[in-house]
């Protein structure tokens, strides 16, 4: 046989180890794991599959070729295979990798000879699963949907039963047809790999992407130490602590689980607290003001929540057992940008800790030290959530340097843009809010000196400056937020309010609730509130927003209570309070049969020489007499084609009469039937579709504001489509974690605006929600939320700090709009355009920015759109929110978000290669850690880090660091 060049692999394999939670490394050190299935194609040849299960050998020319470093293999989620591979090797006794012998990274075949379908598909910005990526290239062989349930069949443990004899495993003679079907899948996974392989050839992943990708296996192969010790003694006080607060709980509320919301909520309400949510915020302000008692269930209630310290459990089940967390990070795990994402423990998202002890408060929670840990520091559970990190220890005489960049994301985007003052300021090595705070307000500003009060402006519009937009209520009609004009006049819940105009905010993280799209920290109007409150506890709580426009359905005012004379008296400008239902206004003789069926009222035996009224029995639905309004009444039927403009507010659209809709039986018609036309000398003949029927028992819908929004006659002249159907949301009794869950799920970047001044209420409508002026998801309500006011602050200044910081970085908003233009001409026109150092590329199908790394960022099938503010966007096709293949909306400075973090990335890769020989063993964002031994100086290492790229010339770096016996934060 010729010598193999590349090698196409997939396993089907077994473990009794959860590889979810556990990790590959984990699951691969399992004393039952076993390879049952060896698929591979050599050279592209046809696929074999080699049944281990039952006996039979991988051939030897195979064998070689898995630890020959000069015969390329491929599989999708290579690190899998290579794991898997290594273990199996080991077994049969051959060395996995020579040229590394003695090293720990000697237990894995060397991955510089492995590459990856999934990271291949990640670069180019395709899914990272197999049977995603190949539905969304459309590939002649799909991934079997019958795989899972195999899986689950012969891959996982099963439980033990009657019926299959008390086994905990299924094998492959327990049913043979479904072995032999798991054989077919297991071939048919190759045959998918290789067609990926085939379909992206004309996009090849770099040889310098590969070494980055070789870089992060080795930092997953050679994982970080922790302390298994201190990590038993902290599970084991964690539940210790539980218990006792879960009896001190019980003992004082006398809730059955006061570890439960809904509980906890009723006895609170019950002893005169009233909470919508039990967050950790919302805890800390009752906690200044309630009763000693109240204060004391709080603060234990608080203790039991903490849910951080999950991460010691998460940190014993990874632990191989040499004691070391591998497998922490998943290469080009954010393929929008091309940056890690973390797995497991998850670095990433660990807790800050304040302790000025932590040596010895480690101390004390290795031996156990209760009475200790309490009298010291009372909060245990919050003592352990800020120790998590110190679990993490290098070898025995070694220690940990933990180098990262200074302010990077800040000075890639001044770098980008050109903002030449702020890179003076990095340059110089001043203090970025003191001089954020000189160039807003043109006044020197020193930390603790001149003007050093200003400097906390500096800071929070450093901190708060991004933010986008949606539809406003004006006196024209719905109108896009970004077009308000200060001619338009906005609906404030009780008066049409004159306003300062506009002003763009940036981008923001949104969520979505009620049909409202805002940030968390947004200020809203809810029922039973008299003041306004966050958006995100509107949101977890399920409170109603104060609803003061609708464009769905007729709104009906007042209190459930009143009866239909009183809130009609109070809705005279309503022109119409339901929907009228269409009459039939041509002689049943009229009527032509259909081709489908008879109509059976109709006798097609006899001519109709005259028309009579039809005799119909009223239709009875309740006792009481029917409501004659006193308003003025229709006074002409209209007929066909003529068009009635209804000062209706839907959508900002004309609603004509011939689309107006039927009435519904919600809607509450009890009157008689109109009158048919029948023919001559024929009893009536009635269809049981054509009964009335009883109405339903309909509560009126209440809005907040007392008036209804009446705007003038005509509309406003664009045709706005919501891009997203709207519905009734039904109030929650009480928050849960899940609805937490499931917004911080469904969180999203969106640009943001402001209405200045709104009234002397400072408030408007948007989406028909009550919304105060601090913008819609603006900056000026994320200044409020991160204390701008408690810091001295005052609100009528927050809009002019928002607006001075955008005026000061002049170059950094135009970077934004060059790279919106760049995008859309290069989209439409297909053609190659370049600005600030980044080319934009038209190919087949891609978007693709090239970065100034020479790394390029890949968005599939792009095409210029109208968005629903009748402006053009740029979508895409990607894994949204949602986690679903669907097209998204993007704008330049979304694209700019991305370009910078992307940068972020090139140039921490960059410093993890320059510092490759210093053993790093973990990498959080902008941060190395590293473990070293004791004589290599902290200085030597953040040097080596703050070296700029080749490719970056004018950037200025800056990599501080600190040695330490336990990870960390200085």
């Amino acid at each position: 046989m010729a010598k193999i060049r590349e090698l196409s692999v997939d396993l089907e394999t077994f473990s009794s180890v959860n590889l979810g939670k556990c990790g590959v490394y984990k699951y691969a050190e399992s004393d039952d794991f076993e390879i049952l299935l060896f698929g591979y194609s050599v050279d592209g040849s046809e696929v074999q599959v080699v049944d281990l299960a039952q006996g039979e050998t991988i051939p030897e020319v195979v064998l070689s070729a898995l630890t020959d470093e000069t015969v390329i293999k491929w599989a999708f989620n290579a690190q899998f295979e290579r794991v898997c591979l290594s273990r199996y090797l080991r077994d049969k006794g051959i060395n996995v990798n020579p040229g590394q012998t003695g090293k720990s990274e000697s237990l894995f075949l060397n991955p510089s000879s492995w590459h990856c379908t999934m990271i291949w598909s990640a670069t180019l910005g395709l899914p990272m699963s197999l049977e995603n990526v190949g539905a969304v290239l459309g590939l002649d062989k799909q991934k079997l949907t019958e795989g899972k349930n195999l899986i689950k069949y012969f891959c996982l443990p099963c439980n033990p039963t009657k019926v299959n004899g008390g086994r905990t495993r299924n094998k492959y003679f327990h049913d043979k047809e479904k072995w032999e079907l798991f054989k077919s899948y297991n071939k048919r996974d190759v045959e998918v790999e290789m067609s990926i392989q085939e379909k992206l050839s004309r996009f090849p992943v770099p040889d310098f992407l590969w070494q980055e990708f070789y870089l992060d296996q080795e930092i997953n192969d050679r994982g970080i130490g922790i302390d298994s010790l201190f990590v038993e003694s902290a599970i084991k006080l964690d539940q210790e602590v539980k218990t006792h607060l879960m009896s001190e709980l019980k003992r004082i509320t006398g809730l059955e689980n006061p570890n439960s919301v809904l509980q906890m909520r009723s006895w609170l309400k019950e002893h005169g607290l009233e909470m919508e949510s039990l967050g950790k915020k919302e805890v800390a302000k009752e906690l200044k003001t309630v009763g000693k008692e109240l204060a004391e269930v709080l603060r234990l209630r608080q203790q039991l929540a903490k849910s951080s310290v999950k991460k010691y459990t998460a940190m014993k089940n990874a632990a191989c057992m040499d004691y070391r967390e591998r497998g922490m990070f998943r290469f080009y795990g954010a393929n929008r940008t091309g940056r890690f994402a973390g797995r497991l423990v998850q670095l990433q998202n660990l807790p800050q800790n304040h302790l000025p002890d932590l040596a010895e408060a480690r101390s004390l929670v290795k031996q156990g030290n209760v009475e200790a840990l309490e009298m010291l520091y009372e909060d245990i559970p919050d003592t352990l959530s800020q120790l998590i990190r110190t679990a993490f220890i290098p070898r025995t005489g070694f220690k940990f340097i933990v180098a990262d960049f200074s302010a990077i994301e800040a000075r890639v985007l001044a770098w980008l843009a050109g903002e030449k003052w702020r890179m003076r300021v990095f340059e110089e090595g001043k203090d970025i809010y003191c001089s954020s705070a000189s160039q807003m307000f043109s006044v020197p500003v020193e930390k603790h000196g001149v003007n050093g009060h200003l400097r906390q402006k500096g800071k929070i519009a450093e901190l708060a400056c991004i933010a986008e937009g949606e539809l406003v209520l004006t006196d024209e009609g719905l109108v896009p937020i970004e077009e308000v004009t200060t001619k338009q006049k906005v609906w404030d819940g009780e008066n049409w309010v004159n306003h300062n105009g506009v002003v763009f905010k940036g981008v923001k993280e949104v969520i979505e609730y009620e049909g409202l799209r805002a940030t968390p920290d947004h200020l809203v109007w809810v029922k039973g509130k008299p003041k306004p409150i966050r958006f995100i506890e509107s949101a977890i709580c399920k409170t109603h927003l104060i609803q003061t426009g609708d464009g769905r359905r007729t709104i009906r005012l007042g209190e459930n209570h009143q009866c239909r004379e009183t809130l009609e008296s109070k809705a005279k400008p309503l022109l119409c309070i339901d929907t009228m239902c269409g009459v039939w206004k041509r002689p049943m003789a009229g009527l032509k049969q259909s081709k489908v069926g008879q109509i059976k009222r109709v006798s097609s035996l006899l001519a109709a020489e005259t028309n009579t009224n039809m005799a119909r029995k009223a239709a009875k639905c309740c006792e009481t007499a029917m409501h004659q309004s006193k308003r003025s009444k229709l006074q002409k039927l209209w007929c066909k084609r003529d068009k009635v403009v209804l000062p209706f507010c839907f959508r900002s659209r004309l609603v004509d009469f011939t689309r107006g809709r039927q009435c519904a039986k919600r809607l509450g018609i009890r009157s008689d039937k109109y009158k048919r036309q029948l023919r001559k000398r024929k009893y009536p003949l009635c269809s049981k579709n054509s009964q009335s029927k009883q109405q339903a028992e309909r509560y009126p819908n209440t809005v907040g504001a007392t008036i209804l929004a009446i705007r003038k006659i005509g509309s406003y002249k664009n045709v706005i489509e919501r891009n997203r159907q709207r519905r009734n949301h039904i109030k929650s009794k009480y928050s849960c974690s899940a609805t937490q869950k499931k917004l911080a799920f469904n969180r999203s970047k969106a640009r943001v605006y402001d209405i200045r001044n709104a009234g002397p209420n400072h408030r408007f409508t948007v989406s028909g929600k009550l919304v105060h002026n601090c913008g819609y998801g603006g900056a000026v309500g994320a200044l409020k939320a991160m204390g701008a006011l408690d810091m001295g602050l005052h609100e009528d200044d927050l809009q002019q700090l928002v607006n001075d910081w955008r005026s000061a970085n002049p170059h950094i908003v135009s970077l934004w709009w060059d790279v919106d233009r760049a995008v859309k001409q290069c989209v439409h026109e297909h053609i190659s355009v370049r600005t600030h150092n980044i080319v934009f590329t038209y190919k087949s199908g891609f978007l693709i920015i090239k970065l100034p790394s020479k790394r390029c960022l890949y968005y599939v099938k792009p095409r210029v759109e109208e968005n629903k503010y009748g402006g053009e966007s740029v979508t895409y096709e990607g894994v949204g929110s949602t986690k679903k293949w669907e097209r998204l909306e993007s704008y330049g400075p979304k694209f700019v978000e991305n370009i910078t973090q992307a940068i972020a990335r090139d140039i921490l890769i960059y410093a993890m290669q320059t510092l490759k020989e210093y053993r790093i063993v973990a990498h959080v964002h902008d941060e190395a850690i590293i473990e070293t031994d004791k004589s290599v100086s902290v200085q030597s290492v953040c040097e080596l880090m703050g070296r700029t790229p080749p490719w970056a010339e004018g950037l200025l770096l800056r990599a501080d660091g600190y040695e330490c016996e336990f990870y960390k934060k200085d």
